[in-house]
């Protein structure tokens, strides 16, 4: 195992061509070459999270919704991307460090939450009126039917996610 002192809970490694890197996941379905990760080390504040000497990791890149793009190839070289991107950072390759890996595909997303598509976040919020035509929280055709998170209004994000909780246990009267 090993430390990475040089970085903290929270750490984000920018795309040098961000307009690049979303174009590559909004028009052309597939992840760019030069992606932004995003890596959270919870070992950092919770020791307990990890053996002494070892850290855990959870890296995650924007991608596209599933719309029946090959995963298995993407996966692989989203793989070799954010190593080869973590490695130029940190001066040093990562791969032999880990111990173990789990990835998790817009499929395997859309299987274990239903979401649609896998989409983490909801339809898509890319234009100005996004805001106003998310899913309200409650169902127009179904009485006593709510729903709440990140997919439905005001959106996604932890904040919104607990915002969007209390709106519909406002709403039932909690």
């Amino acid at each position: 195992g090993r430390e990475f002192p040089e970085l903290d809970v929270h750490n984000i490694f920018f795309s040098k061509d961000y307009k690049a890197e979303f174009d590559a996941i909004f028009q052309q379905k597939t992840v760019a070459d030069d992606v932004t990760v995003y890596v959270n080390i919870t070992s950092k504040k919770t020791l307990t999270d990890t053996p002494p000497g070892h850290e855990n990791w959870f890296v995650m890149v924007n991608v596209p919704h599933d719309q029946g793009q090959d995963w298995d190839a993407l996966a692989q070289h989203t793989r070799r991307v954010v190593l080869a991107k973590l490695a130029q950072a940190l001066g040093t390759d990562i791969e032999p460090l880990i111990r173990a890996e789990k990835v998790w595909t817009p499929p395997g997303i859309a299987v274990d939450t239903s979401s649609f598509g896998g989409a983490l976040y909801g339809s898509s919020s890319n234009n100005a009126l996004a805001a106003f035509l998310r899913h309200p929280n409650f169902s127009g055709r179904l009485a006593g039917l709510y729903f709440c998170g990140g997919s439905v209004h005001p959106g996604g994000g932890i904040p919104l996610c607990l915002l969007s909780a209390k709106i519909v246990a406002e709403l039932i009267d909690c």
